[in-house]
């Protein structure tokens, strides 16, 4: 009996990792933090946005912002650059 519930207590913590899991989906860049918004008008003006994908994950969420010329900067839940991959 207590291997069953042990097993039952280990599946169902298996199913809600899977559930709260990686949900990365295309949002509006309206729907950027009012931070990286801020941060996306004084630095990249000159750019037009192509997509953004926000990444939430279990414990933190990201946002990708794609550039028309190549360029993507990752920033974090705080509006914190992460990453930035220029394309040359």
């Amino acid at each position: 009996m207590k291997s069953f519930k042990l097993f039952a207590l280990a599946l169902a913590c298996a199913a809600l990792l899977t559930a709260c899991g990686d949900d990365e989906k295309v949002i509006p860049a309206e729907q950027l933090p009012e931070v990286v918004q801020t941060y996306i008008e004084k630095n990249y003006a000159d750019k037009n946005i192509v997509y953004v994908k926000k990444d939430a994950e279990l414990f933190e969420t990201t946002y990708e912002v794609a550039f028309d010329d190549g360029m993507k900067v990752e920033f974090d839940e705080d509006g914190q650059v992460i990453d930035i991959d220029i394309n040359d």
